[in-house]
């Protein structure tokens, strides 16, 4: 898949994961809303993939991101902050075919679009301790 439709992929994956943590929408009812005007059925299957990957592993998942962040719990955080950081620590612990400075990039460039004006700062030093030590462990 092309690098453009993976980084439109994973931007509808956030917004999935968002209407379901925020708007408690189940699976089939966030990703009917954003899958169905995609033509592309590689950029469906891996946006499906990143989805149920993240609530597959939820629990890891949010344990990963309460250690890293600093007087921080997971509840605590802005949801577009919590959702992005799902995704891409996802990513970073589970997906070893996407390199973590892509899963760290694409991060930072949808917290830039949807945080506020920090989210993207935070988003990028948390991932990056958490790449430092996954990348460790590998």
């Amino acid at each position: 898949m092309p690098f453009l439709s993976r980084k439109i992929a994973r931007e509808q994956a956030f917004k999935i994961l968002f209407a379901i943590d925020v708007g408690n929408n189940t699976v089939e009812e966030a990703s009917e809303i954003v899958i169905e005007f995609l033509k592309d059925e590689n950029q469906k299957s891996f946006i499906q993939s990143e989805v149920k990957g993240v609530l597959n592993n939820l629990t890891n998942i949010d344990k990963v991101i309460n250690k890293y962040s600093d007087d921080w719990t997971i509840d605590r955080m802005a949801s577009t902050d919590r959702n992005i950081l799902r995704l891409a620590v996802y990513e970073i612990i589970y997906s070893q075919d996407i390199p973590m400075s892509v899963s760290i990039n694409e991060a930072v460039e949808i917290a830039k679009k949807y945080g506020d004006e920090q989210s993207y700062k935070f988003i990028n030093g948390l991932l990056g301790s958490i790449a430092k030590d996954y990348s460790s462990k590998q």
